[in-house]
């Protein structure tokens, strides 16, 4: 399994401009042909949290695929909240974003966010710790999501986790 760099963000104190309410993040389009992908359920089945209730801030221009345990959490769910996001940005500009947004942070490299949380194995943070994970496409060990992400956003180079308090 291909290993790569996942920024850890704990989040604390952030500025309230940052927060407004509203829609976290809209919806990425689910493009003609992949109607009944995996991903498009996913798109369309998304649940999208108010900014405030999650507490940290949405990367600009980035599109929602997935959410978990947003409004009903599995009976046996224990971590936070997910929403997934990806951009067309940089990993070294979403990841600028953040350190600009939230004061602390902790950097390390693991296997895939995926990964531990299906594992159960997050070893960097609890699951009762609020933080954004950012994920390099190119990186991304899912070969065949990974070209149906960029299908549905062109361009798509990084992969925003946020997880947070519900």
């Amino acid at each position: 399994m291909k290993r790569f760099l996942v920024l850890l963000i704990v989040v604390t104190g952030l500025a309230p401009a940052l927060l407004a309410a509203g829609p976290f993040a809209p919806k990425a389009a689910i493009p003609a042909g992949m109607e009944e992908s995996h991903l498009a359920e996913g798109i369309r089945q998304a649940a999208i949290p108010d900014t405030a209730q999650v507490g940290i801030p949405t990367y600009p221009g980035a599109v929602m695929i997935r959410s978990y345990a947003v409004v009903e959490r599995a009976e046996n769910y224990t971590g936070l909240p997910i929403v997934e996001l990806i951009s067309t940005d940089d990993y070294d500009a979403v990841v600028a974003f953040y350190k600009k947004n939230l004061p602390d942070w902790g950097e390390a490299e693991l296997m895939s966010a995926y990964y531990f949380a299906e594992h159960g194995n997050i070893n960097f943070f609890t699951p009762e710790e609020p933080h954004v994970g950012v994920h390099r496409m190119a990186s991304y060990f899912r070969e065949a999501e990974r070209e149906m992400l960029q299908r549905v956003l062109p361009g798509a180079k990084t992969l925003i986790k946020v997880f947070y308090f519900h």
